[in-house]
């Protein structure tokens, strides 16, 4: 389809913040990404413009006036969080991940060591990018197409997940002793970033452990590097992830090691696989069982031992289930799926985007949960936080998209929506397949803290962070 013959309006050139690049030359002004982004995400970065022009950009710094016949808003000057998911509803192309990937050539024309650290809901999504269908995964497949990139070494960030899980778990606890909670889950970029701009209020009550990708990217470079003799300098960390708010977590100042990124890049699922593409890599069912028998599809040492529960993080519930497996186990309790009892609080009109109360006994005591999912979700949690009536929560895990990563901004467009909840299939039959259940399992990461970090003072100095207030209009 040439969209040019459908382009009516006098709007050209390219614009882009850290995470969204728009093409106005593709843009035919159908408004579905100011629609998604006003009304299923609750942001308003964008708004409705009349038809077969590009949507209208709201700015922070009293610009709207830059809103033209020829002319808008820049995206650097909006409140967007770099949720992507204008992009996901983009109909032509013109809504895009923002690409960064020639820096990879760039660093491996310099000598680098190349290091990919690949997140859960990836595999799914390549999977389905590279046509093995919806809920599939291509973990070993993907792996191997790292290493064809030119990649020296790839990683699970499934072992930050499950570092992660035992962090959130100390600070749900704590808080709980103290009876501050609620405590708000942090692994979500995009919840993070609008924190800051829209509800700084909250920030005392954000847990201050890094996402998973944050601690797995600050251990390769503050403790791994120096194993391989390696300076974090000699190292470029790659992220390949399924969101697009991960590239504004990845230039976090908060965020570095002797003033060096721990995270150098982070690309999206559809970026890798456009590189998979160009590379005339082909995906299959009988390949991805070949893969995974030999080292080419196998993640490497030392992070590439993890538990089933760190799959789940792919999902809405995952991060909160993780925990409930953990403290489980450290309690010597037995945990079944029937452990947590669920009940819904508010669901949207088209039953994409969810509140859930997740209660569960443990330990003699009883704990409660709120999982929220996508950005209308987030606006009535907020409501409800500022009425009052999060009194007895423990706490609350958020994520942006709607369906949670499965769903990132990152992944690939997909027909129906509802479809998405398909996804996390193939995250749920890694997690059946695993060698143990919760993170109280994984001997090998206890030991590898013990060694890295054996006391909580350098657990907290490496694997945890601080947030700012940044409110914009």
């Amino acid at each position: 389809m040439n969209v040019n013959q459908f382009v009516k309006h006098n709007i050209h050139g390219v614009d882009t913040s850290v995470a969204i690049r728009i093409d106005y030359d593709k843009c035919v002004g159908c408004q579905m990404c100011a629609k998604a982004c006003m009304d299923q995400q609750k942001i308003g970065s964008l708004g409705v413009a009349p038809l077969r022009t590009p949507p209208y950009l709201h700015s922070v710094t009293g610009k709207n006036h830059e809103n033209t016949e020829t002319s808008r808003v820049k995206m650097m000057d909006t409140n967007c969080i770099g949720c992507g998911q204008c992009a996901v509803n983009c109909s032509t192309g013109a809504m895009q991940p923002a690409n960064k990937c020639s820096d990879i050539q760039v660093a491996k024309a310099q000598g680098l060591t190349l290091v990919a650290v690949m997140a859960p809901s990836t595999r799914v999504g390549v999977a389905e990018a590279m046509g093995m269908g919806i809920g599939f995964s291509a973990e070993a497949q993907t792996v191997a197409g790292l290493r064809q990139l030119g990649f020296h070494y790839v990683f699970d960030n499934l072992w930050g997940a499950d570092l992660t899980t035992i962090e959130d778990a100390k600070e749900v606890l704590k808080f709980r002793e103290a009876g501050k909670g609620p405590v708000f889950t942090s692994c979500c970029p995009a919840w993070i970033n609008l924190v800051e701009t829209k509800y700084p209020e909250v920030i005392p009550n954000v847990s201050t452990a890094r996402s998973p990708t944050g601690m797995t990217c600050a251990v390769i470079k503050k403790f791994w590097a120096k194993q391989i003799n390696k300076r974090p300098e000699d190292i470029f960390v790659v992220g390949v992830m399924p969101c697009t708010a991960k590239k504004f977590e990845a230039i976090r100042p908060q965020l570095m090691t002797e003033n060096v990124k721990d995270c150098d890049l982070s690309i999206t699922t559809r970026e890798v696989v456009e590189l998979f593409k160009e590379e005339r890599l082909v995906f299959s069912e009988e390949r991805e069982q070949k893969l995974r028998n030999v080292q080419e599809g196998q993640f490497d040492a030392p992070f590439n031992v993890y538990s089933g529960s760190s799959y789940l993080f792919g999902r809405t519930g995952g991060v909160t289930e993780s925990v409930v497996r953990y403290m489980c186990a450290l309690n010597k309790e037995q945990f079944t799926p029937s452990v947590i009892q669920n009940n819904l609080l508010w669901e949207s009109t088209d039953k994409f985007q969810s509140l859930r109360v997740f209660e569960f006994p443990c330990g003699g005591s009883n704990y409660r949960a709120i999982v929220c999912h996508g950005g209308a979700a987030v606006e009535e949690l907020m409501k409800i936080h500022a009425a009052g009536k999060l009194k007895g929560v423990d706490v609350v895990e958020v994520m942006v998209c709607p369906q949670g990563c499965v769903g990132g901004g990152g992944q690939p467009k997909i027909g129906k929506k509802s479809l998405t909840a398909q996804r996390p299939a193939g995250l749920d039959k890694h997690d059946k397949e695993s060698q143990f259940a919760d993170c109280q399992s994984n001997a090998l990461m206890h030991e590898m803290v013990k060694k890295w970090m054996p006391t909580e003072h350098n657990i907290h100095d490496a694997l945890h962070t601080h947030y700012d207030n940044r409110r914009m209009k």
